[in-house]
């Protein structure tokens, strides 16, 4: 009898140890989607020639024409009444990629081909934690704060390291960083404290390689004022530390490091029913490393570090127009700008080039504005000042139509010190040097998009649009730009 009590016993120490579950909700979607896009290179070419017959070869995205389908499964469940995880997966493929890989490098060829399941989430919340106000999230997480001008989905909206990175990088769902969160509810006022890696460097033997860090830190403070206008105020600090970007030890290079700093206020009323306006400013502080040639550098020069000091601002407005209540037309408009440094790229060494030593270019973070625009395909955000507006209406039941306008400006003109760099959905070059250095016009955007909602799960979309280049670039390099985008969403 003992020995069958201590071979019981052996077996219950030995029997894993499973979370009494009092829910689980499972949901997710599958986004499907046909792009074709034409000129995204804006006509711009490498100056040799080949081909049949000889021409001059194209640096970017000629033309594509792709079908893409994006899957996500999350799985949600209720360890108790304070305690909760999500698992969330995802597939990001273009359409049989797997037995066909393109691309011009090795690189792409082995992205194009990979039709793995990621982890997309993974997080345990605790709320009521020490005390009730407190709610924490640690592991895989969405950080989203505002209208995404600073901090938004994932890192900067039309770039993915996914595997989309060289079919197109700005469709990607992947918006999660490995972090934690801490929440602070104190109604009418939340607090949000959050630290997330925004890259990790680990080399195998090397005592510096946390030099190869990026580390993410922020604090956002909400507060609804109550009032009869809706008031929401917002203020935050969101900060980026960086290493070396060698991610290796530097016995020769004076690193000064990667900061910044980016404290910011935004503001949401609605003044007169059916009008929502809301304005954000911010500023970028700290440091932007730059090499210098000053005497006792190395041939590869120092690393020395300018003082950041860039600002960006955002107006933004809608209103309901109170009309034909049966189509519900709608207006909108808004006004970007993020500051750029007419003299970026030049060092302040002591060969008789020289900066201010100020660093005034807009750093665009963890950006997600403009989602589904050429211009944001194409455009970095920094150095520049856009303008839209647009109006949608409900033509028929359960079908919206929507048309925008967008008007780029550069906030610097460009030169050799201060380079345009185009981003390529596909992972192409992106460079392109407008002779016209004294002209500020970077194009217009013209964009047209529908929407039917088939049912509550399932949505149909269609959109196009064309980039019009403007008189910041020269006869070479102003193709126009366009896109016809058609997909179907079904929510589960």
């Amino acid at each position: 009898m003992k020995k069958l009590l201590v071979a019981a016993l052996m077996v219950v120490l030995a029997s894993p140890a499973f979370a009494a579950i009092q829910n689980v909700k499972v949901s997710g979607d599958i986004t499907t989607s046909f792009i074709d896009r034409n000129d995204f290179d804006l006509g711009a070419t490498d100056g040799t020639t080949g081909g049949t017959p000889p021409n001059f070869q194209p640096v970017g995205l000629k033309k594509q024409n792709v079908f893409i389908t994006q899957t996500r499964l999350r799985v949600d469940a209720d360890l108790s009444d304070n305690v909760s995880t999500t698992v969330g997966l995802i597939n990001e493929r273009a359409w049989n990629a797997e037995n066909s890989p393109t691309g011009s490098t090795a690189a792409a060829q082995t992205s194009n081909n990979d039709t793995n399941v990621q982890l997309y989430l993974a997080s345990v919340t605790m709320r009521e934690l020490l005390y009730s106000p407190l709610t924490v999230t640690v592991g895989r997480q969405v950080f989203n704060y505002g209208n995404g001008l600073i901090m938004g989905d994932g890192g900067v909206n039309n770039l993915s390291t996914g595997n989309l990175e060289y079919i197109a990088q700005d469709f990607t769902e992947r918006t999660a960083y490995d972090g934690v969160k801490a929440i602070l509810d104190y109604k009418p006022l939340t607090i949000d404290m959050f630290y997330f890696k925004n890259g990790q460097n680990i080399l195998t033997g090397n005592p510096n390689s946390d030099q190869g860090n990026s580390d993410v830190y922020g604090i956002n403070a909400n507060y609804q004022l109550n009032d009869p206008m809706s008031t929401v105020i917002e203020t935050y600090l969101f900060t980026r530390i960086n290493g070396n970007a060698a991610g290796g030890p530097s016995t020769t290079n004076a690193d000064k490091g990667d900061t910044l700093y980016v404290p910011g206020l935004r503001a949401s009323t609605n003044p007169i029913k059916g009008l929502n306006v809301q304005g954000e400013v911010a500023w970028q502080l700290g440091n932007h490393p730059v090499v210098t040639s000053q005497a006792g550098c190395p041939a590869a020069g120092c690393n020395e570090a300018e003082h950041r000091d860039a600002m960006a601002y955002q107006i933004l407005a809608s209103y309901a127009l109170p009309v034909m209540d049966k189509y519900k037309p709608t207006v909108n408009a808004s006004y970007t700008f993020v500051s750029g440094d007419k003299n970026g790229t030049a060092n302040y060494g002591s060969d008789g080039v020289k900066s201010a030593k100020t660093y005034s270019a807009w750093d665009p973070f963890n950006e997600a504005q403009g989602a589904g625009t050429i211009y944001n395909t194409l455009f970095p955000l920094t150095n520049m000042s856009i303008v839209s507006a647009g109006a949608s209406v409900n033509p028929l039941e359960d079908v919206t139509a929507a048309f925008t306008w967008s008007g780029l400006w550069a906030a610097e003109s460009y030169s050799a010190e201060n380079p345009l760099n185009l981003f390529q959905p596909d992972g192409g070059p992106n460079t392109i040097s407008p002779a016209h250095s004294h002209d500020t016009g970077l194009g217009n955007e013209y964009d047209v998009n529908f929407t039917y909602n088939y049912t509550e799960d399932v949505t149909f979309g269609a959109s196009v649009g064309w980039f019009v280049p403007g008189d910041t670039f020269t006869s070479a390099n102003n193709s126009v730009a366009s896109q016809a985008i058609a997909d179907v969403n079904v929510k589960f």
